[in-house]
């Protein structure tokens, strides 16, 4: 992990462009709202493949900053590009990677095993909990006066609340000392809270439904599946927090949510308590996460893809 590589990339040289993933989540939207007012002198822009990041982060500072790639006017690879909480591959950052030159020089900042080997500068911690929590210990490691705002200091909590779950996954003892000190600077965690957990549209509730409706157990109940088919996951329901549902049955080790985003295509959550890698199984299908958290694509119908993650998971446990 080399903070001051990656601090020479962000404070010198041209215009940089900053991204994350396909499906911007609060996470890659806070840790790159977060170091963009952190770069507030720097020449910047914001750029992500969605066509619009999902409303419910618009109470982030700067959302509205946020940019979609494609009504960007940037059809010429970029001089520096900046990728956080993923890697550059084209599956993971979407139409962002035609950004991407024979000259353009790339940081990578991410917490995945699955981090990019590729990027010419890189940030790589997987006892991260988040990806805004490196973008916190970046400004931190730059010194004492590093300006953190409460700008800044929302961005980044909301982040990092987002990626554990209200600090229940992914190293929440470090999350928990990350985030106590952005409060000091300004973050209100109640606030955050409210508007990150507490308002769900009517389509996300009934997309919930429907998913609910077509939960079922396997293996004694050790696994849990449920999914949605195209037509409910076209009603661009909020679907985050379905999968925590199948995982917060008694006895579950592994969570398996199926979403048809387009007839034949489906989009996995995997989730474990730790008996099952499944970020190991989601790498098979060129996906990737955390041991206890991943994604993954497959082509092929629901019970396809379902029978096939199945045999996975039975294999581990």
């Amino acid at each position: 992990m080399d903070f001051q590589a990656a601090l020479n990339f962000l404070l010198s040289g041209n215009e940089l462009v900053l991204t994350t993933h396909v499906n911007a989540d609060g996470d890659g939207l806070g840790a790159l709202l977060g170091l963009s007012h952190w770069l507030q002198d720097q020449k910047h822009r914001i750029v992500v493949a969605d066509e619009i990041p999902d409303r419910k982060y618009r109470f982030l500072p700067g959302y509205d900053r946020i940019e979609s790639v494609y009504n960007s006017g940037l059809a010429t690879p970029v001089p520096r590009l900046v990728v956080v909480d993923t890697t550059t591959s084209e599956k993971r950052i979407g139409d962002v990677a035609r950004l991407i030159g024979p000259a353009t020089k790339t940081l990578v900042i991410d917490h995945h095993v699955d981090a990019d080997e590729e990027s010419d500068v890189r940030v790589i911690d997987t006892d991260a909990s988040s990806a805004s929590e490196l973008i916190y210990s970046l400004i931190n490691w730059y010194g004492s006066n590093s300006g953190f705002t409460p700008e800044i200091a929302t961005c980044l909590y909301a982040g990092i609340v987002f990626d554990t779950k209200l600090f229940k996954h992914s190293h929440p003892e470090r999350a928990l000392r990350a985030a106590a000190e952005l409060v000091g600077h300004g973050a209100d965690p109640q606030q955050i809270a409210e508007n990150m957990f507490s308002h769900q549209t009517y389509q996300t509730v009934k997309t919930l439904g429907f998913a609910l409706s077509n939960l079922m157990l396997h293996e004694n109940g050790q696994i849990s599946t449920l999914y949605v088919d195209h037509k409910t996951h076209a009603m661009n329901g909020d679907l985050d927090g379905v999968v925590d549902h199948a995982m917060s049955i008694d006895g579950v080790e592994v969570a398996l949510f199926f979403k048809e985003q387009e007839p034949g295509q489906q989009r996995v959550s995997l989730r474990s308590r730790g008996k099952v890698d499944v970020n190991r199984i989601a790498r098979q299908f060129d996906g990737g996460g955390h041991i206890r958290a991943s994604g993954c694509e497959i082509k092929g119908s629901v019970g396809q893809v379902q029978a096939r993650l199945l045999s996975l998971v039975r294999e581990q446990l």
